[in-house]
C-alpha cells in the first residue's frame, strides 16, 4: 500500500464472523446490478463472448429457479 493510503473499515466486519457479516451485509446492503453497467460491459466484449456469456446467465437463473423452488416447497 502507498504511504497515504487509507482503507475504509465497516465496523460491523469487526464484530460479526465473516458468514455473519456476509448475511448482514447483503440484507442491509443488497447488490442489485443496474442494467447500464451490464450494457456497457456487454458493448465492450466480442460477439463469441457476449453469446457466452449470456448463455451462463440464463444457465445461473435457471438453477437459482430450482433453488428457490426447492426452498420453497420445504417450507410447506
Amino acid at each position: 500500500m502507498a504511504e497515504n493510503t487509507f482503507v475504509a473499515m465497516d465496523p460491523m466486519s469487526m464484530i460479526l464472523s465473516g458468514a455473519a457479516y456476509k448475511i448482514w451485509l447483503e440484507r442491509k446492503h443488497p447488490h442489485v446490478p443496474k442494467v447500464s453497467e451490464i450494457q456497457e460491459v456487454f458493448r465492450s466484449m466480442a460477439p463469441s463472448e457476449q453469446k457466452t456469456a449470456l448463455a451462463r446467465a440464463r444457465r445461473l437463473a435457471g438453477y437459482g429457479k430450482a433453488v428457490d423452488e426447492a426452498v420453497q416447497t420445504m417450507k410447506k
